[in-house]
């Protein structure tokens, strides 16, 4: 049975490890708080976000990706503030600004801004923020988030969306919220993370921080959680493009002073869904739908509770070939996935932070052939289930950090494929004919098997092998 997982934590915040947080305390010359309006800009991360204090002039901003930002703080009857402000940390940064009387004569000076490159870091990185996110071109379903990854330098999309970084071979690893998920996401086998919901991206390459593992060709930081608002906010989307391609998401939320509540829908068809073998794009039709909901409450200043759910599903027609069509072949996909994360956060001091957070995790795969199908009837039941925990403290001593992790990984897989025909069949083209042979084949769950293909010597005809069983045809036969 799968179930929501509920872990006590101690954190700085609830997204990645290359996620900060700023706090601003803005007062008048006296000392006294001042509500003011401020803005955080960083060019080189695509982030640009405005704030507005409480009545005691303080100012959380969190989940901010790691870089240098431009501070802007205003208020009627007072001077603009501007500095630079850098995060490079996972322990929270306070910061101090004192707001002085407007004097009678102002002094604007412009200067070159110094927020395009963060000359601080040292790995191979790239952050795209929420803006940058909302402006993408628009592309097929299950592909969203890949063609955006695609756009950086060092990645290439292969057929069917598959992510290839620096020339490797299914060597991505996503990591959602903190938490890693290293299975294929390519639309083919998962269904899609809804870029809708993502709020910064950070694509890593090289120069890996200790706590990856794994699969190392790539590095995808998803943070899905945004930063809360006061009061309900909502938005709503909707496209639609060449072949009956129609999407449509909404979302909401609602945010008291301490807590957020928010919700997320997506629906999508298209009738491309994969790269089809032939011209005519037989069969290809494919359907996707996401729901997620999240909550957040912070119980104190240093003490945060969270939980996020999502689940999505996908249903698509497998491509056939023109000798697949002309023979009444339907293959069916579908995918699911069900996710539950959650986490409690406290802050034991600003140089000491801990971080303890889980997931709960199911994924299925499933195919259905109909009895048509050629050369093979194949039928697929797969999946797993995963569970997730990991332990982080964090503690600053003067210009070092350090940083100590214990994590645990279960997983529980589930898996049975089915070959099936005994009866055999004459396949015929314009110019060749060929008996093929159907050979029952039917694997314990669990028991893993492989399948690859053969040339045949019929147009679009091929023979499958699958460790250790072959089917074989006859020989060709010219009229």
């Amino acid at each position: 049975m799968f179930g929501i997982i509920i872990f006590l934590v101690a954190a700085a915040q609830f997204a990645q490890s290359s996620m900060g947080e700023l706090r601003l305390r803005i007062t008048d010359p006296a000392g006294l708080p001042l509500e003011s309006h401020a803005s955080l800009v960083s060019e080189a991360n695509g982030f640009a976000q405005t704030f507005d204090t409480d009545s005691d002039g303080v100012i959380l901003a969190k989940r901010l990706p790691f870089g240098r930002y431009r501070l802007e703080v205003t208020r009627p009857g007072f001077a603009t503030y501007t500095a630079l402000v850098d995060i490079q940390s996972a322990l929270p940064t306070e910061y101090r600004v004192t707001l002085t009387l407007l004097p009678v004569r102002a002094q604007v000076t412009v200067s070159a801004d110094a927020t395009m490159l963060d000359v601080r870091q040292s790995s191979t990185v790239q952050r795209i923020g929420e803006t940058m996110l909302q402006r993408r071109i628009a592309t097929l379903p299950g592909r969203a988030l890949s063609d955006v990854v695609n756009t950086q330098p060092g990645w290439l999309l292969e057929a069917n969306g598959i992510l290839h970084p620096r020339g490797s071979e299914y060597q991505v690893q996503y990591v959602v919220d903190g938490l890693p998920m290293t299975d294929n996401r390519s639309p083919s086998f998962a269904p899609e993370l809804d870029v809708d919901r993502v709020h910064a991206l950070s694509i890593v390459t090289g120069g890996y921080p200790a706590e990856y593992g794994r699969k190392l060709g790539g590095v995808i930081e998803v943070v899905s959680v945004g930063v809360a608002r006061q009061g309900l906010h909502g938005s709503a989307a909707a496209s639609a493009g060449s072949f009956e391609t129609a999407t449509a998401s909404g979302a909401a939320e609602y945010g008291w002073r301490r807590t957020m509540l928010g919700a997320t829908a997506a629906l999508a068809h298209t009738d491309r869904y994969l790269d089809p073998p032939v011209e005519e794009n037989f069969s290809n039709s494919g359907t996707g739908s996401h729901l997620a909901a999240q909550f957040e409450h912070e119980s104190s200043v240093a003490d945060r509770v969270g939980v996020v759910f999502r689940h999505a599903t996908t249903r698509f027609l497998v491509p056939n070939e023109r000798v697949q069509q002309e023979a009444g072949q339907r293959q069916e996909r579908t995918t699911e996935e069900i996710v539950a994360q959650a986490s409690y956060q406290h802050i034991f001091s600003g140089n000491v932070v801990g971080d303890v957070r889980g997931m709960a995790r199911r994924l299925t795969a499933g195919l259905a052939s109909n009895a048509s199908s050629t050369p093979i009837v194949a039928e697929q039941d797969r999946g797993f289930r995963e569970g997730y925990v990991k332990a982080t403290i964090l503690a600053r001593n003067g210009a070092h950090e350090w940083k100590g992790r214990c994590r645990r990984r279960f997983r529980r897989r589930a898996r049975s494929v089915r070959i099936s025909h005994f009866r055999s069949r004459t396949v015929r083209s314009r110019h060749h004919s060929r008996i093929l042979f159907r050979l029952s084949v039917a694997s314990m769950p669990n028991r893993r098997c492989s399948c690859k293909t053969e040339s045949a010597s019929v147009p679009g005809a091929s023979t499958p092998a699958c460790d250790g069983i072959t089917t074989s045809s006859s020989s060709s036969s010219r009229r």
